[in-house]
């Protein structure tokens, strides 16, 4: 089959509106073959039949790129159409590159027959050759009409294709095989990183040069200027700054990327706390933002140790996504005589705060697209609210489950970030258990809900006796301990 008829697993994720994770279940289900993280069209068509382009997501969001990725020269302020208008415009596109592209594959299925048959009437003598002519005639007026009136899904998922290509174009990492869309007015940095990857870089803004990859294929754009300078044969050979420059069209990458805790760098970066937000009635949840000129990179899960200016210190989870290195946040429980607590919510908003790490290995699999449960018990929901951040971000698992056990009040910020996971994505379910609730009780609503745990990678996170029990009671019920990964956690 020819190398156009083969699609990426992420690209064909996004054709057929799933997510990867689904598209490799469905794949495993209908044991359908793939070649090195490609599906063949035809295939993905006969998974995803309902494809449809006149729902297109892709078109939907040029509103949004319009008001963000408007040039600052050579256009006027009305270079760009009402977006209704614009939209329109694309989808009467879509539909007729859809029958264009219909009518070729038509005018190639059937030059093969013809040239074969043409092949076989050459050998003819002359009054045979006249009616075999006439006869190829008729078969292709015939064909050419059909085209016209066929559906043909291979068109519609090759225009759907084009367009996607547009708005987004796909950049590959060589070495890893990871795979990263780059949408609107993101640098190939700032796409990378909401993919959940772990490219290496160090300000985000040009200083530093850690940031620095290679284009083997493609062509990108320069779209901020950087202080840090590459000698002229760097550039010949094709490297350019990540958080400098932007895909223009699909890209091929020489990339570092950090795929365990050790390929993260020690940092110590110095933060202000910008704003400080009540959970419940002892519980906060404390913004941080670091310099422009140097973020934290850390994995899902992991923690760093906070000094205050007073010197009083302790270990924090992050509470967010490693998609943004720049704007963190870390809960916090207020306790009697807890001095670190209560500097950190005395001095309230611009006070400096110093982050050294990032240490821990309670991570993701990222490479799993099984279901993935997490349990955030108690003080647990740190570490978990990044995690499942993270898992979001790279869009691979085919469910995601959340149990919360805790005694914050409902209606709580918590909560209500909760229910918006559980409103806004399909593949997520979302329970809130009882706080006092034991480990073994709670295992078998868990199993009640996700059905067989064996086959779910787990991601438990809180008090350390409420952990021992739930693993006890995982291995009695099957689970594997490698398909199970804890967090003791006590948030200060």
């Amino acid at each position: 089959m020819k190398t156009s008829q083969w699609l990426s697993l992420s690209r064909a994720a996004r054709l057929a509106g799933v997510s990867r994770g689904e598209l490799q279940a469905r794949v495993r289900q209908q044991d359908v073959a793939t070649f090195e993280g490609q599906i063949a069209v035809g295939d993905l068509i006969g998974l995803y039949p309902e494809v449809d382009i006149d729902h297109d997501p892709v078109l939907e969001r040029m509103a949004l790129i319009k008001s963000k990725a408007r040039p600052k020269s050579r256009y006027t302020d009305n270079w760009l159409p009402e977006p209704e208008v614009l939209m329109a415009r694309l989808q009467d596109f879509q539909h007729v590159l859809t029958r264009t592209k219909a009518s070729l594959n038509t005018i190639e299925e059937v030059l093969g027959e013809v040239t074969g048959q043409l092949e076989a009437a050459a050998e003819a003598d002359e009054r045979s050759l006249r009616t075999a002519v006439r006869a190829l005639a008729v078969r292709l007026r015939q064909s050419l009409d059909k085209a016209q009136a066929r559906v043909d899904r291979r068109a519609e998922l090759f225009a759907k294709d084009a367009m996607l290509r547009f708005f987004s174009v796909s950049a590959r990492i060589e070495s890893s095989g990871h795979e990263f869309f780059v949408e609107g007015r993101d640098s190939l940095l700032e796409a990378a990183l909401k993919a959940g990857l772990h490219l290496d870089y160090g300000c985000s803004s040009g200083n530093c040069g850690s940031c620095k990859v290679r284009v083997l294929d493609g062509k990108v754009r320069k779209i901020r200027e950087h202080d840090y300078l590459l000698t002229a044969r760097e550039r010949e050979q094709g490297w350019c700054l990540a958080c400098s420059n932007t895909a223009v069209s699909d890209v091929l990458l020489e990339a570092n990327e950090a795929h365990s805790p050790d390929d993260l760098p020690s940092q110590a970066v110095r933060c202000v706390v910008r704003k400080i937000e009540p959970v419940s009635d002892d519980l906060r949840l404390v913004h941080v933002q670091t310099p422009r000129t140097q973020t934290l990179r850390f994995m899902a899960g992991q923690r760093v140790s906070a000094t205050l200016e007073d010197g009083q210190r302790r270990d924090l989870a992050v509470a967010s996504c490693p998609c943004d290195g720049r704007h963190l946040q870390f809960l916090v429980r207020l306790r009697a005589d807890d001095g670190f607590v209560a500097g950190l919510l005395a001095g309230r908003t611009s006070q400096t705060l110093l982050l050294e790490g990032p240490f821990g290995d309670f991570l993701l699999d990222d490479d799993s697209a099984d279901p993935a449960v997490f349990v955030a018990v108690g003080d647990g929901f740190a570490p978990v609210k990044s995690l499942i951040e993270h898992t979001i971000t790279i869009d691979n698992v085919v469910a995601m489950y959340l149990f919360r056990i805790d005694a914050v009040p409902h209606g709580s910020l918590l909560g209500n970030l909760c229910r918006s996971w559980n409103d806004a994505l399909d593949n997520f379910v979302y329970r809130r258990l009882d706080a006092h609730l034991a480990p073994d009780a709670a295992l078998q609503m868990i199993a009640e809900t996700c059905g067989e745990l064996a086959k779910c990678r787990l991601y438990v996170a809180g008090p350390r006796d409420w952990i021992a029990g739930f693993l006890a009671g995982a291995a009695a019920a099957g689970v594997a301990a490698d398909r199970i990964r804890t967090d003791v956690i006590d948030i200060g």
